[in-house]
């Protein structure tokens, strides 16, 4: 205990003596030391001890040199909370410093010292400190609290703190991270109200809007789930437009991240109409940007979200329609991409989502051949145009063998079926990328169950695919209740040794949860080629 206790008194009395250096040393040099890679604990420490020092001393005897340290002070509490190693539970002492600091200045003022002078950043700091300290509502009342006081400063002649644009859109974000607040995307949307009208009449020329402030609380009201939450959302996009239109406020204008987060927020409700309301948002941005207004032009994220919104009417509804209409709009993606615009690239998931529709679709014709055709032109757009963010993976393998798995139909038609499931399956052992899950091996015995006449070819596949499968050890609860119904007793009997599937050996079942298999690729594929012939 003894030298536990010298050696925090050392440490203390070295930062002591450290801190007093640099208060008297030259202003670039504390810089320096604020901004230098030091551990956390040793930073921390520092900026405590210099901003007790100087919050401590007696008003109006602070020195130039002391003065000009306060602003760097603030910046390096306000900005780096994960350099000092400070979490939500102390975000509080980081704000209270900041705001210290700056009550420091104004008193220095007030007691005669003409060259203190707290200026807009100062005040912006103490109010992105409370922002950033994880208080929520607690914090963005300070901060709207804050910025109320700057304009009122600055209506009564002092110019120093006008409120810029970063001070209405610090304390409007502060509003959208407090989520103890119910409505707080009212609140702030409050404060972008009174920016505008601010700037309006002519109060404060800096608090002009600007879409930057609309997107916070744009994603405030998406993410609110709030039944009002679309609608509000439409009606900011709609006030922006107006803004820029009848107002002639250009910096207001909408994006096409405004529309998207509208649509998101259509996505996210729930709503039985969303999917057409979506739809109608996203062909007004496409006639819009063919009028010329290319700031609202959709790109790869619009047509995300218009393929996602028709998830519930292929899952939930049934709609025979709801396959075809994905498929569509992903032909149009494809088209604008290969035309030239770069922001319609397409990526893995928008393409598993149209893959998936169709598999789900069994009530089409020919449905797993739709699939397929989306999984060819995946291919297609990845090893041809180069297009790395739509690689296939094995999620859009396994879906067009599950949609083969679904056929129903005459002898000769399950049989073309299956034989697009074993070529898909031969493929996806072909690529590192797409290598058979447990998932997959659980709709491939599908297809042998439903769609192999004969029970003697049934017993053969399987009997190789179970093999492959436990070799893998990919054999899932899936895949093992699909061979009981897959393959005759006798063989079940044989493969299983009548073990129930907790009984069976963890080797075969060790790659369940990781999905991808760990071995090397091009050793393997030539065994499985010559192994699995229908």
């Amino acid at each position: 205990m003894p030298k536990r206790s010298r050696s925090v008194t050392s440490a203390f009395l070295t930062t002591t003596v450290i801190s007093a250096a640099l208060i008297i040393a030259a202003p670039t040099r504390t810089h320096a030391y604020i901004t230098s890679g030091l551990p956390a604990h040793t930073h921390r420490a520092f900026l405590r001890k210099l901003t007790d020092d100087i919050c401590n001393q007696s008003i109006g005897s602070l020195s130039p040199e002391e003065m000009s340290t306060c602003p760097m002070l603030m910046s390096a509490w306000a900005t780096a909370p994960e350099k000092l190693n400070l979490s939500s539970d102390n975000g509080r002492e980081r704000a209270l410093a900041v705001e210290g600091l700056l009550k420091r200045m104004i008193d220095e003022r007030r007691a005669g010292n003409t060259e203190v002078v707290a200026v807009t950043e100062d005040y912006n700091a103490v109010m992105k400190a409370w922002s950033m300290s994880g208080e929520g509502s607690k914090a963005a009342v300070r901060a709207e609290q804050i910025l109320i006081q700057m304009q009122d400063l600055y209506s009564a002649g002092d110019s120093t703190v006008q409120p810029n644009l970063e001070s209405f859109q610090i304390a409007i974000e502060a509003w959208t991270k407090a989520s103890d607040e119910p409505n707080a995307p009212a609140r702030a949307q409050q404060i972008l109200e009174w920016m505008t009208s601010t700037y309006k009449s002519g109060a404060n020329d800096f608090a002009k809007p600007h879409t930057q402030c609309f997107i916070p609380v744009l994603k405030a009201w998406a993410s609110s789930r709030k039944l009002e939450g679309p609608i509000m959302a439409e009606h900011l996009v709609m006030w922006m437009q107006q803004l820029q239109y009848q107002e002639e406020i250009e910096s207001a204008k909408p994006t096409t991240l405004c529309f998207n987060i509208v649509m998101s927020s259509w996505l996210k409700s729930g709503d039985i109409t969303s999917e057409k309301r979506i739809r109608q948002i996203f062909e007004y941005m496409e006639s819009s940007s063919k009028k010329g207004n290319v700031d609202i032009q959709p790109d790869a994220g619009s047509y995300n979200i218009v393929i996602s919104s028709i998830s519930p009417a292929v899952k939930k509804y049934y709609d025979m329609g709801g396959a075809r209409r994905a498929d569509r709009i992903l032909a149009r993606l494809e088209n604008g991409f290969l035309n030239g615009d770069d922001t319609l690239k397409p990526d893995s998931i928008i393409y598993n989502q149209v893959i998936d529709y169709w598999a789900k679709t069994q009530s089409v014709r020919g449905h797993f051949m739709k699939a397929r055709d989306v999984l060819d032109r995946q291919v297609k757009m990845f090893k041809e145009e180069k297009v790395r963010k739509c690689r296939p993976d094995v999620t859009g393998y396994t879906s067009v063998i599950a949609a083969c798995a679904s056929t129903y139909g005459t002898v000769k038609e399950k049989r073309r079926s299956f034989d697009m499931a074993h070529l898909t399956f031969m493929e996806s052992c072909a690529e590192k990328y797409t290598q058979p899950n447990d998932v997959t091996y659980g709709v491939m015995f599908k297809a042998v169950g439903r769609l192999l006449n004969n029970s003697d070819e049934q017993d053969k596949y399987a009997r190789t695919l179970f093999k492959l499968c436990c070799d893998d050890g990919c054999l899932g609860e899936m895949a093992f209740m699909r061979v009981k119904a897959a393959v005759s007793s006798d063989l079940y009997e044989e493969l299983t040794g009548r073990r129930s599937y907790e009984e069976l050996p963890d080797e075969w079942k060790r790659n369940v949860t990781k999905r991808q298999k760990k071995f090397d690729v091009k050793k393997k594929l030539g065994k499985k080629g010559d192994q699995l012939r229908p």
